[in-house]
């Protein structure tokens, strides 16, 4: 994967490389958060939300929502043929996996 990564495949797309994707594949989980945070829980600060947030089952909960976010992220890079830039995203997805899977089983 390293050598994909450091020789990616050729593209006409100005924008089409691994950072241009893990860039919003890193970012839309935390974006998530913040949305959910609007939407459930207006009348808490956000102090208070992250706060109650930190349960082990609710923060890892809010964070495999914000990496089902990250597939339409993921598609729109497919269907616009960017396909260097998909590969980001499923890196970012896999990195914001591994605490995700490590809160489920250790806590």
């Amino acid at each position: 994967m390293l050598d994909r990564i450091l020789n990616p495949a050729p593209t006409i797309y100005k924008w089409d490389n691994f950072f241009t994707g893990i860039v919003p594949g890193l970012v839309c989980p935390l974006l998530a958060f913040v949305f959910f945070y609007l939407l459930q829980m207006k009348d808490m600060s956000l102090q208070a939300f992250v706060h109650h947030s930190m349960v082990p089952d609710t923060f890892s909960k809010i964070l495999s929502f914000g990496c089902i976010i990250n597939l339409g992220v993921f598609f729109i890079f497919i269907t616009r043929n960017y396909y260097n830039a998909a590969r980001g995203v499923i890196g970012a997805t896999i990195l914001w996996g591994i605490p995700i899977i490590y809160i489920k089983i250790c806590m």
